[in-house]
């Protein structure tokens, strides 16, 4: 009979010992699922700021505002929020894009990606603007701090705030 409970008591703290086991390798295998979740959110936001600063100097923002409509629906429709390019249509001095003939924005170089949320990050960088002489030699003509919240909507990552600094 002692032979059978030790048998009983071993085999009971044998399938403990499996089931923590089971548990703790579940629990790892979560967090590294999430952190390459995480890697491949934060690597989707920095190619959506990266393509939409590629698409700043397609956006005149002295055109007329049907114009003006077009080509930020046109060039920004794929990167960020249809209620974002509204404001921006009514406001287009506050909205990134291009003023002048030269310099005109080229890219935005990425300073910092930070998770605000489950589904939102901070972007923080810096629209690079250029002239023929930059874009044929390298440089920069000028510098605008740029601060992105880019949200997932729709399991689509967007735009949808954006605050402009001064120029440098």
């Amino acid at each position: 009979m002692k032979k059978l409970l030790l048998f009983a008591l071993i085999l009971l703290l044998s399938v403990s010992m499996i089931g923590c086991t089971v548990a703790a390798n579940q629990s790892r295998q979560n967090e590294e699922d999430t952190q390459q979740t995480d890697e491949s959110d934060k690597k989707a936001v920095e190619n959506i700021v990266e393509s939409f600063g590629k698409k700043l100097q397609e956006v005149s923002l002295l055109a007329p505002e049907e114009v003006l409509e077009k080509s930020m629906k046109e060039s920004y429709g794929d990167f960020v929020t249809s209620e974002l390019i509204e404001k921006w249509i009514t406001d287009p001095m506050n909205a990134p894009g291009r003023l002048t003939s030269s310099p005109w924005p080229d890219r935005i170089e990425i300073l910092a990606v930070e998770k605000s949320s489950v589904n939102e990050y901070k972007v923080d960088g810096e629209i690079i603007e250029v002239t023929s002489t930059e874009k044929a030699e390298g440089g920069i003509a000028a510098k605008k701090p740029i601060t992105l919240a880019v949200k997932k909507i729709d399991n689509r990552w967007l735009i949808n705030d954006v605050k402009l600094g001064e120029y440098k």
